[in-house]
């Protein structure tokens, strides 16, 4: 009888091996892919925004004209950071870019009538359409 005893203890000796092994090979594949899923920016499809801009009517006052910023996505920003950047690009007089982004024109599908444009810096991107031409 002795010899099936020892046979069963090495046959579980080497379960409880190969069950941690297993576990050890979870474990270690699980943090293998943790470190590229934190670092994969948040990528946000957000809601069309209007904006209002005072133009001047030619007769030393303003007349107030609304813009729809359509097809808004952002990758690495909030559509909060998006809808604050889109507002001082609708409203700026200068033909500075604000908050140090660089834009250029978009190829991405937009409705009819507005131009896509995305804007970019480290780590952050917004892409949207203008109304034009």
């Amino acid at each position: 009888m002795r010899p099936k005893e020892s046979q069963m203890q090495a046959a579980r000796r080497w379960q409880g091996l190969a069950t941690l092994g297993s576990a050890v090979a979870l474990v270690a594949a699980t943090a293998a892919i943790t470190p590229g899923a934190s670092a994969a920016p948040t990528v946000h499809t957000c809601a069309n925004k209007t904006e209002t801009v005072q133009i001047e009517d030619g007769m030393g006052g303003t007349r107030s004209f609304k813009i729809t910023v359509k097809a808004i996505s952002t990758k690495g920003v909030s559509c909060a950071a998006a809808y604050k950047f889109i507002g001082l690009m609708v409203n700026n007089k200068s033909t500075k870019v604000p908050e140090k982004y660089k834009c250029a024109s978009g190829h991405f599908k937009v409705p009819i009538g507005y131009v896509p444009e995305v804007c970019t810096k480290s780590g952050a991107r917004i892409q949207f359409a203008r109304q034009g031409g």
